[in-house]
């Protein structure tokens, strides 16, 4: 058996805090979660695995307790599970009331593993001394990681779901139809988050379902994400690899860029209070973006793709609310002003958005060689679903409705 741990994680100071909380006293222990049956709590998961940040060589693994316990990961090639991942915090091993981390990166490109989560009760008897207890154990799950060499690429892509359970639940049952290489859950996934009991039942938990237990989701964060008193504690939760919100990834053919676009107003408006620094933020992923296009990865992909959930270009005889030099309403005029000439130097050939509740495909312009495909709404008249696959002769992007009628499909040849 290979035993690895996990350490020096970006989340630490979460995991620190949720330590120190119990021992300075405060009762984790009282009043009944929604599953208490005859008056006792029955510990468990209060959200199903969820896989995130996959790459040729790793993956993490999302996991919800509704107690305080610690737990570990089974997997393997086979069902049998050779191996087992646990993660220490400074010398401690992991252990939450709200959320649990595991990475798995010692994997194969293009590869077949199962996997199995085990949580454990962690029951404090007195500030000082503390007890594991009982165990539960999740079914048996798998998941392939991403291969940079293979032939085919696939993705699905939700947006601006808003909390919305009918949209949700509709969505998940069409990913377990199409049964992509990955999900891209491409912004405003919640409305705010006010409390931080909220984020479980937004982004692992969403309208009660099991989403990404096979299906790996890569996490765009969108303006409505950032907003609450504790939207902060989203990084504790979900965000991308390696803890930002802006990264690249490369599947099959198709080479895949993420950009955080942030909010929807200028950084002085009212509404925030003096705390927003989107602009400068901005600035500094297209510095990035500069660097990262010029990757070996992304330079031999024969297609190109960005998601970010403000798009970047509109019909702008429909703007609903002007501000100079940050926001169109629609739009975010001042990514579009940092990112647009890197997006055609890197030959970026579609751009993925929501945030507008409408659907819509801007196709190319002379100066502006690339499209900007824009997903709808929350509601379940208004929602879409956006799908891809890249093969070596074409690469092909379709946008339904949660009925499955195609509004758009968009064919790209290979750069």
């Amino acid at each position: 058996m290979n035993n690895s741990n996990n350490k020096g994680y970006s989340r630490r100071n979460f995991i620190k805090k949720t330590a120190l909380s119990v021992a300075g006293g405060i009762t984790l222990q009282g009043g009944l979660p929604a599953n208490a049956i005859g008056g006792e709590r029955k510990f468990g998961f209060a959200a199903q695995p969820v896989l995130s940040n996959v790459s040729p060589t790793k993956i993490e693994i999302i996991v919800a307790p509704n107690e305080l316990a610690t737990g570990w990961v089974e997997y393997g090639t086979a069902e049998e599970l050779d191996s087992t991942v646990e993660r220490t915090v400074d010398g401690r091993f992991q252990f939450s009331n709200r959320v649990l981390h595991f990475e798995l990166n010692d994997l194969k490109p293009g590869s077949k593993y199962h996997y199995r989560v085990h949580l454990q009760r962690v029951v404090f008897h007195s500030k000082r001394r503390m007890e594991r207890t009982e165990k539960v154990s999740s079914q048996l799950y798998n998941f392939y990681t991403l291969d940079p060499d293979g032939d085919t690429a696939s993705f699905t892509c939700w947006n601006d779901t808003h909390e919305d359970k009918k949209t949700i639940k509709r969505l998940n049952e069409l990913l377990d139809e199409q049964k992509p290489d990955f999900l891209v859950w491409n912004g405003d996934v919640t409305n705010d988050i006010f409390e931080e009991e909220q984020i479980v039942g937004q982004f692992l938990n969403p309208a009660d379902q099991s989403y990404a237990t096979s299906t790996p989701v890569m996490y765009s964060r969108g303006n409505h994400d950032v907003r609450g008193r504790d939207a902060p504690h989203l990084q504790d939760y979900m965000t991308g690899p390696n803890g930002e919100y802006h990264y690249g990834f490369r599947q099959g053919p198709m080479a895949c860029l993420v950009m955080d676009t942030g909010e929807d107003k200028p950084d002085n408006h009212i509404e925030y209070g003096g705390l927003a620094d989107f602009a400068s933020y901005r600035s500094m992923q297209a510095e990035w973006l500069d660097q990262v296009i010029e990757n070996s990865w992304f330079k031999t992909a024969p297609y190109r793709i960005a998601f970010m959930h403000i798009p970047l270009v509109w019909n702008r005889s429909s703007k609903y609310r002007e501000w100079d030099g940050e926001c169109v309403g629609w739009i975010c005029e001042d990514a579009y002003n940092k990112w647009h000439d890197l997006l055609i130097k890197a030959e970026v050939q579609l751009v993925v958005s929501g945030h507008t509740h409408r659907h819509a495909y801007i196709p190319p312009i002379e100066g502006r060689p690339y499209g900007q495909l824009v997903g709808g709404g929350p509601q379940p008249e208004r929602a879409t679903c956006i799908t891809g696959y890249a093969n070596d002769k074409a690469m092909t992007i379709t946008m339904t409705g949660l009925d499955q009628n195609i509004l758009e499909e968009i064919n790209f040849n290979k750069l």
